[in-house]
């Protein structure tokens, strides 16, 4: 499970500019293992679970391996690339990253080792998600209505244009079998009932741009954006309702947790968590007003928060309870 939002990297000014100037091998190495303090220099967008470890992100096409749930990381052998903005696995082994100029990378060992399978500089289009229903087929969307599609584990991309303006697709999220749903730049919403074959628009419940989704384990969709908008749908995206959010902060990704606690992060160190399926969120004390990119399985009873402060954990509150916007 993984929620990726570099669309926040377009559209919600998080600062591109760690590591701005050259650094020492010995502070950021090529390859293996990484200080905490560099760690926490880094802006790492997106994040995902390869078994047992997790694999993240970020800037500069940097791509960080931990196998011990955050509490140490190394970076991962990857051929040079610009910013990534989402990772996907779709199992321990096999793994996708993708970013800007087009750029898709992909894994066989975990996230040790990555070589590049896509790169498009010259159209200038971001990808912002990616997405794999199986080893073989996947999809990856952006920037001014990208959208690419592979049946053969990518060694292979096929690009589609699916709506007929340039809108940004920012994430892409599997709500059953053969189901899936876009959401992007100013409101915009789309399914498909045969695996991507065919995209059709539904009346959305917003104007403005919707950065994420997650499913919550009984098939409801959970969509989020701009200032802190949360919408519900209990029939995979046709139709939708609001959440009540006392909080106003911009939300970026999401996660389900294993006890099916649904988690988003976004602007302002916001975190907000759900135990009742998305009908209530309550906020969750992060420790911070860094911008938060996306939040995935940390440790026991916790949360690891990928940002512009690199990876940190967090508790997550047991209690359910409500907050309402006054």
């Amino acid at each position: 499970m993984r929620k990726a939002l570099g669309a926040a990297a377009l559209g919600c000014g998080i600062v591109l500019g760690a590591w701005a100037a050259p650094v020492d091998e010995q502070v950021l190495p090529a390859q293996g293992p990484l200080r905490a303090a560099t760690v926490q220099r880094m802006l790492l967008l997106d994040g995902a679970r390869a078994g047992g470890r997790i694999v993240a992100v970020g800037a500069r096409g940097y791509i960080l391996v931990s196998a011990d749930q955050g509490a140490t990381w190394s970076r991962a052998r990857a051929p040079e690339a610009p910013l990534l903005t989402a990772v996907d696995f779709a199992d321990a082994k096999d793994g996708w990253a993708v970013g800007h100029d087009s750029v898709i990378l992909a894994t066989t060992d975990g996230g040790d080792t990555w070589t590049q399978q896509f790169s498009a500089p010259s159209e200038q289009r971001p990808l912002l998600d990616v997405l794999f229903v199986s080893r073989e087929t996947g999809f990856a969307v952006g920037a001014y209505g990208a959208y690419y599609e592979t049946t053969d584990g990518g060694r292979s991309w096929n690009v589609r244009k699916i709506i007929p303006d340039d809108k940004h697709l920012n994430a892409i999220v599997q709500t059953a079998p053969g189901k899936l749903l876009i959401v992007g730049e100013a409101g915009t919403i789309l399914v498909s009932d045969d695996g991507g074959k065919s995209w059709n628009p539904v009346a959305s419940p917003y104007k403005g741009s919707l950065f994420g989704a997650v499913v919550a384990s009984d098939g409801t969709v959970v969509a989020f954006g701009l200032r802190g908008h949360i919408y519900r749908s209990t029939d995979a995206g046709r139709t939708w309702t609001a959440v009540d959010n006392a909080s106003d902060a911009t939300l970026m990704g999401a996660t389900r947790l294993p006890d099916d606690a649904l988690v988003l992060a976004g602007a302002a160190g916001t975190v907000l968590a759900s135990r009742d399926n998305g009908r209530s969120f309550v906020a969750v004390a992060t420790g911070t007003t860094r911008a938060l990119a996306t939040a995935i399985l940390g440790g026991p009873n916790t949360v690891l928060l990928l940002g512009e402060a690199g990876a940190r954990e967090v508790p997550l509150p047991l209690e359910r309870r409500s907050e309402g916007k006054p």
